[in-house]
């Protein structure tokens, strides 16, 4: 999930562990590099993004890129399709796993009559 502290202007992400800082607002350097570098410098960034669906589907590296170069990513809930009684023994899920050359996203919901869909958002860097 994404965090944007008010105060210091900084934009976080959750990592499952923790929160993970991914962009300075008017920030002098980002890990030791001018900010202005990364927009001069050819393929530094790339962000993909998609929607999957599938309870179980799959996000890998653009062309060039291993797993190695994430250094965000962000899913969430695109569709689900309810089936049955919806009550308090019900839940929703949508979560995240890097593996070795993907990464798995998992969304599911207890009362599913359909396959369920994610969006994903994810942000690379050479």
């Amino acid at each position: 999930m994404p965090l944007w502290c008010e105060d210091t202007q900084e934009l976080y992400i959750g990592t499952g562990s923790g929160v993970k800082l991914i962009h300075t607002y008017d920030a002098d350097t980002v890990d030791g590099y001018h900010a202005s570098s990364f927009l001069q410098s050819a393929h530094q960034f790339v962000v993909t993004s998609g929607a999957n669906t599938g309870t179980t589907t799959y996000v890998y590296p653009p062309s060039g890129y291993t797993m190695s170069n994430i250094v965000a990513f962000i899913p969430s809930i695109r569709t689900i399709h309810y089936n049955g009684d919806v009550d308090k023994n019900d839940s929703m899920y949508c979560y995240y796993g890097y593996e070795a050359s993907r990464i798995s996203i998992t969304c599911y919901n207890s009362e599913q009559r359909a396959n369920p869909a994610c969006n994903w958002l994810a942000v690379w860097r050479k």
